[in-house]
C-alpha cells in the first residue's frame, strides 16, 4: 500500500474491502466454472469411449472359444506344433485351468508379490480412534557419538578419508653452532565408503480406499521411523566388533540378579563393573597416546547393576558418581555421558562378551551421508498400486580403534 491503514479515511477502508470481497468471489465464481467444464468434459469423454467399446463389440462379437484346428503340416514341421497342439486339445473345452493356461506363458502376478500388507485389522468394520500406535523401535540416537563434519557430495566418489599426520619426536639439546636431525613424520588416513541403502513398499490403491488415507500417511511414516534403528544398531555393531585398543575384563563373570541384602559392599558385580570402568577409563587416557573416553554405552539391564545400591547413603559414587535423568536412566557415571541403548548386549556372565563401551568420540566410529533418507513414490497404473521407496547413502565403519575400550566378562 503506499499509505499506512491509519491514513486512510473510514470511506477508504470501506471501498477497500468492498473491491477485495469482489475479487474474492470473481475468484471463487472462476473456479466454480472450471471444476463444472471439467466435470462436463470428463462426462462427455466417458460417454465417447463407452459408445465405442459397444460398437466394436457390436462388430466384432466375442468368441467362446479358441480356435480349435491344428496348424496344417507342411515338410518343415513348426517346432512348436508340439506346444500348440496340446493346448488346442485343452481348449477345446469351455474351460482352461490356471495350471494349463501357463502354456500361454500367462504371469498371474500382484505388484505387492512378498509384500503384501494386510489391512483387515484396519478396515472400518467398527470405529477408530485417530491415533496409530507404531511399533517399539529401538534406538538411541547413537549419531551423537560419531566424528562430526564427514559429508560426501555428488560426484566425489564414493569413499571419505580423514588424513592422519603423526607426531614429531621430541626436540633435542644442540650445542652451540650445532644443527640438529631433521625429523620426519609419517602421514596416511582413515576411510569411510559409502554405500546405498533402500526401503520398499507396495501401498495397493483399493486397500487406502478400505481404509482412508491414514493408511498411506502412517505406512510412509512406519519407513521413516525405521532408519533411526537401522543406523544406531549399525553404529553399535561397529565398535562391538571392532578389535579395541583396550580391554579390561571383569574380576569375576557379571551376576544379572539384584543383590541388596548384606553390608554396603557385598555385591560382587556393582564393585567389579565399578572398578573395570574406572581401570578402563584409566587405561585409555595414560600412556604416550592418551585419549580421552568421553561416552560410556551399555544395555538398561547392565545399567541396573549400577543402580541397585544396598544402602545409597554411604555409598559415595551413589550421589555423585552417578547421577539419574527424569527417565530413570543413567545419565552420568564417573564423568562419562552415559547411554542406555536397548540395542546393547544384555546383562550376563557369557565368557568374553562385551558388557560395556567406552569410546573417545573425537576419533572412535565415523558416519558420512552422501543422501539421507529420502522419499520417493512411483504409481504403478495396470495394477492400481505405489511403490514407496526410501533411498539413502550413507557410509558407517570404526576409525581409530585405540579409542574404544571394551569390558569384557571373563
Amino acid at each position: 500500500m503506499s499509505k499506512d491503514y491509519e491514513e486512510m479515511s473510514v470511506e477508504e477502508l470501506e471501498a477497500l474491502k468492498a473491491t477485495r470481497l469482489k475479487e474474492a468471489a470473481i475468484k471463487d465464481l472462476e473456479a466454480q466454472d472450471a471444476t463444472k467444464e471439467k466435470a462436463e468434459l470428463e462426462a462427455h469423454d466417458t460417454q465417447v469411449a463407452e459408445q465405442a467399446i459397444k460398437s466394436y463389440l457390436e462388430k466384432n462379437p466375442p468368441t467362446t472359444k479358441l480356435d480349435t484346428k491344428e496348424p496344417e503340416s507342411t515338410n518343415d514341421p513348426n517346432p512348436h506344433s508340439e506346444y500348440f497342439k496340446k493346448f488346442i486339445d485343452k481348449s477345446k473345452y469351455d474351460f482352461v485351468t490356471y495350471e494349463d493356461a501357463a502354456l500361454l506363458n500367462y504371469e498371474f502376478t500382484n505388484s505387492d508379490t512378498d509384500c503384501d500388507t494386510d489391512v483387515s485389522d484396519w478396515s472400518p468394520a467398527d470405529t477408530y480412534v485417530s491415533m496409530v500406535w507404531h511399533a517399539m523401535y529401538c534406538k538411541a540416537d547413537l549419531m551423537k557419538i560419531c566424528v562430526p563434519g564427514l559429508e560426501i557430495n555428488k560426484g566425489d566418489g564414493l569413499t571419505v578419508q580423514i588424513r592422519t599426520i603423526s607426531k614429531f619426536g621430541a626436540p633435542t639439546e644442540a650445542a652451540s653452532c650445532e644443527c640438529v636431525s631433521c625429523a620426519s613424520n609419517t602421514l596416511s588416513s582413515y576411510s569411510l565408503t559409502l554405500k546405498q541403502y533402500g526401503l520398499v513398499t507396495e501401498i495397493c490403491e483399493k486397500d487406502v480406499w478400505d481404509v482412508g488415507e491414514i493408511y498411506r500417511s502412517k505406512m510412509i511414516e512406519a519407513l521413516g521411523l525405521r532408519w533411526a534403528e537401522f543406523f544406531d544398531a549399525t553404529i553399535y555393531s561397529e565398535l562391538e566388533t571392532a578389535t579395541p585398543g583396550t580391554t579390561e575384563t571383569l574380576a569375576n563373570a557379571l551376576s544379572c540378579s539384584p543383590n541388596f541384602g548384606g553390608s554396603c559392599c557385598s555385591d560382587t558385580s556393582l564393585l567389579d563393573f565399578y572398578h573395570a570402568i574406572n581401570d578402563l577409563t584409566a587405561s585409555m587416557r595414560e600412556g604416550a597416546a592418551p585419549y580421552d573416553p568421553d561416552y560410556i554405552i551399555i544395555s538398561p539391564t547392565v545399567a541396573s547393576i549400577l543402580k541397585r545400591m544396598q544402602t545409597p547413603t554411604v555409598q559415595p559414587w551413589a550421589s555423585s558418581i552417578i547421577q539419574i535423568d527424569s527417565d530413570g536412566k543413567i545419565a552420568n557415571f564417573n564423568g562419562l555421558k552415559a547411554i542406555e541403548y536397548c540395542g546393547a548386549n544384555s546383562c550376563t556372565d557369557a565368557q568374553g562378551e562385551v558388557i560395556a563401551i567406552l569410546i573417545d568420540s573425537s576419533r572412535a566410529v565415523g558416519s558420512a551421508f552422501g543422501q539421507r533418507p529420502k522419499l520417493y513414490q512411483d504409481f504403478s497404473v495396470d495394477c492400481n498400486s505405489t511403490t514407496v521407496a526410501m533411498w539413502a547413502f550413507w557410509a558407517c565403519a570404526e576409525l581409530d580403534t585405540g579409542a574404544i575400550g571394551h569390558v569384557v566378562n571373563p
